[in-house]
């Protein structure tokens, strides 16, 4: 596992991205791209023409967009609830989420020779992913998203939903 070394301006873009932080829209979009962008500077280099981001949707989608920016290779989306997944047609796939919980969807259609990125990643699912996975921050904290303003309990503001300003 590689987790992104932070810095100050790290750390303010983490901030805004905790669920805590009260942030939705494109103050929030903005900085999963910014985190995407910076996570994939630290990534081993890979050729551009035969590498895909899969952005998982929808809470992956602004994430991945920062690391395509900054890989300036192919995109792709994938709806795991929606279509069965497609391997792209390249030697470097890295699937993409802004947060994984359980890690159970992204395992589902894991191969040994993809990677994966995450703005977040319970410690919990950590392990599920070893050597593949490229993320920001690991967090102890696991809640259900839900279409809530703060956490309470188990329940908490729902990523995807605060990405399209839709709490």
């Amino acid at each position: 596992m590689y987790e992104l070394v932070k810095d100050d301006t790290i750390n303010e873009l983490i901030a805004i991205t905790k669920s805590d932080s009260g942030i939705s829209g494109p103050e929030l979009a903005k900085a999963h791209i910014e985190l995407g962008k910076r996570l994939a500077e630290n990534m081993p280099k890979l050729d551009p023409k035969d590498t895909t981001i899969v952005a998982m949707l929808r809470g992956g989608i602004f994430f991945a967009e920062g690391m395509y920016f900054s890989m300036g290779c192919k995109l792709q989306t994938y709806d795991p609830k929606h279509e069965s997944f497609v391997r792209p047609n390249t030697k470097n796939v890295i699937l993409v989420d802004s947060v994984i919980n359980t890690g159970k969807t992204i395992a589902e259609v894991l191969e040994p020779d993809m990677m994966v990125a995450c703005c977040v990643i319970n410690e919990n699912a950590v392990d599920k992913f070893d050597k593949q996975l490229f993320t920001v921050r690991v967090s102890k904290n696991s809640f259900v998203g839900s279409n809530v303003a703060h956490q309470v309990g188990n329940k908490g503001p729902d990523t995807t939903m605060r990405l399209f300003n839709q709490l």
